[in-house]
């Protein structure tokens, strides 16, 4: 139920707190902050300058939490749970402003794109999902695997393409703007577990 850092110049800290193994870890765009999510439920908020202590703890899913992602400008995560649900979160008040119903198994991944307009969703029922923040809907679904997808990610600078992740062994890259398949990416022999872009 722990998550280690290792500091560059400094000492190993051990971010201790949830009673349940973690999930997923998370990078805020401050480089000062560790958001975790995990099997108790919870999502927390650790403070690596401050010696790894918990900031938040937030406890308002009913199942395992397990994707999490921080919006560019780190006012707001993301957090997937094990029932369906992502709930999107404001940092400065520590409420859930957006609950996204949709999915109809867990959520394994979620990312904002760079502009933080969309947020984008992977899940166990083999699709992923793309949501308009503004709107608080879903814009569109994307049903290109045949087995869970387990990561999302919007490329880096622009945003104009998504990558996806799956259990099916595939990554597939998709374009935003009318959500048309660009690539399959296969050669893996079993399970794709995770998808990212280079920065550049």
């Amino acid at each position: 139920g722990g998550a280690e850092a290792w500091l560059q110049d400094g000492p190993l800290l051990t971010l201790k707190g949830h009673v349940a193994r973690l999930g997923c870890v998370a990078w805020h765009p401050s480089g000062r902050l560790i958001g975790t999510t995990s099997f108790d439920t919870s999502w927390r908020l650790w403070d690596l300058e401050a010696g790894g202590a918990e900031v938040l703890l937030q406890e308002g899913h009913a199942k395992e939490t397990y994707g999490i992602d921080f919006h560019r400008d780190g006012s707001l995560v993301a957090v997937g749970d094990l029932s369906g649900l992502v709930r999107v979160w404001d940092l400065r008040s520590g409420k859930s402003v957006m609950s996204l119903h949709g999915h109809m198994r867990r959520v394994l991944s979620t990312h904002f794109s760079p502009s933080g307009a969309l947020l984008a969703s992977a899940s166990d029922d083999n699709t992923a999902r793309v949501w308009d923040l503004r709107r608080k809907r879903c814009l569109y679904t994307v049903p290109g695997h045949t087995n869970l997808i387990s990561g999302v990610r919007f490329s880096p600078a622009t945003g104009e393409f998504l990558a996806t992740s799956s259990y099916d062994g595939t990554a597939k890259v998709w374009a935003t703007r009318d959500f048309s398949l660009r690539r399959t990416l296969a050669g893996h022999d079993s399970r794709v577990m995770g998808v990212d872009f280079t920065p550049d």
